[in-house]
């Protein structure tokens, strides 16, 4: 059946071309086409036509179609480069709704950068050139140290200090994500097992937890060992997940939630509205943490909108036996208005960046 519908598209596409055009069937799905266009618009418009024409030749079944476009500058470029572009192009897509990418040098920079990133993480895991930084929550009222979130920070040998947004949604594609989280919360765990024994008086560090994580069905025991490996107690560690987990295996994640919890793991949804179900998956998921998406208080154009949003989260949090935590708080506005409604903790800017850990320990041993 797969081979009868990859034979149909070939010819259907193969109809639409025009003299001098050619095309091939590379490999899968994956179909190269030589065009001759006058300009973008055009040869967009063309495309569009293409995917309605081909999305009739199968009615009864859902395809999609995305067109990656590299343009031919001279005569001489090479056929393989062309292609691979191009198909570079259409991976930048994604999940998007939009059908046709062009591809541009920031294209091909951005992939160079991903082939570097990929080579370096085995070595740069193995050489400990990532490390954890805290950056801590304070609670309302009396602002005192009420806990922190363990963020990583890659400090690479030649290009220096690497922001997450350069790596983290590239590991989270190839699945290094998997062992960064595991190597975080071994190393919080250690931590904690260091000031416990040193006579401080800790607070919960919250570590994040990849989406990719909640496929194994024995999650809840692989984080338990991690932790019980250096003797720490369960409610030291907060595990924080985001709300697009809830849309993989449901059934996985409600389970290792629950495992997690008995087991003495404070639970928390990171983003909280940045999704477009969140009241649902509140409905579902048992948690003990709700951390309120930054965006809401950013924008002065729906602010207001925003603060009672807010208002009403926290509210029906606390009707839930939930803590609330806002993150990505600036100015002392926002700390007065999270105050007067009596939100838990407040983690951004305004108190203190994410920080090494010696600093942490510098600035809030004896807090």
């Amino acid at each position: 059946k797969g081979e009868e519908l990859i034979e149909r598209l070939y010819y259907a596409i193969k109809k639409q071309l025009h003299h001098k055009e050619t095309m091939a069937h590379y490999e899968k799905a994956d179909f190269g086409l030589l065009l001759i266009y006058t300009d973008e618009l055009e040869l967009a418009s063309r495309l569009e036509g293409m995917i309605q024409t081909l999305e009739g030749v199968f009615p009864n079944i859902k395809l999609k179609f995305r067109f990656g476009v590299c343009e031919v500058e001279n005569a001489s470029a090479d056929v393989e480069e062309l292609y691979n572009n191009a198909v570079l192009a259409r991976e930048i897509l994604g999940n998007d709704e939009q059908n046709i990418a062009f591809f541009d040098e920031a294209m091909s920079k951005q992939r160079i950068w991903e082939r570097k990133v990929e080579d370096d993480m085995e070595r740069a895991l193995n050489n400990r050139e990532f490390q954890v930084y805290l950056q801590p929550k304070f609670s309302t009222g009396e602002e005192l140290l009420g806990g922190a979130e363990a963020l990583v920070r890659w400090i690479h040998p030649t290009e220096g200090f690497v922001p997450p947004n350069k790596f983290i949604p590239i590991f989270e594609k190839n699945g290094f994500i998997l062992k960064l989280d595991d190597f975080m919360l071994e190393e919080v765990a250690k931590q904690q097992a260091k000031w416990i024994s040193e006579g401080w008086k800790v607070v919960p560090v919250s570590v994040n937890i990849s989406r990719a994580h909640f496929t194994r069905e024995d999650l809840a025991e692989h984080i338990c060992g991690i932790v019980d490996k250096y003797q720490v107690p369960h409610d030291v560690i907060e595990l924080e997940l985001t709300e697009s987990a809830f849309f993989d295996d449901k059934d996985t994640l409600l389970s290792t939630v629950k495992k997690l919890r008995e087991a003495g793991f404070a639970v928390s949804m990171d983003d909280f509205g940045a999704g477009y179900s969140s009241l649902n998956s509140l409905k579902e998921l048992s948690l003990d943490v709700l951390k309120i998406d930054a965006d809401f208080f950013r924008g002065t154009d729906s602010l207001d909108r925003g603060m009672l949003i807010v208002t009403e989260v926290i509210n029906l949090a606390k009707k839930l036996n939930m803590k609330i935590v806002a993150e990505g708080i600036e100015n002392r506005e926002q700390v007065d208005f999270l105050t007067e409604q009596e939100c838990d903790l407040i983690q951004g800017y305004y108190y203190a960046k994410p920080m090494p850990l010696e600093e942490f320990e510098k600035n809030y041993k004896n807090v």
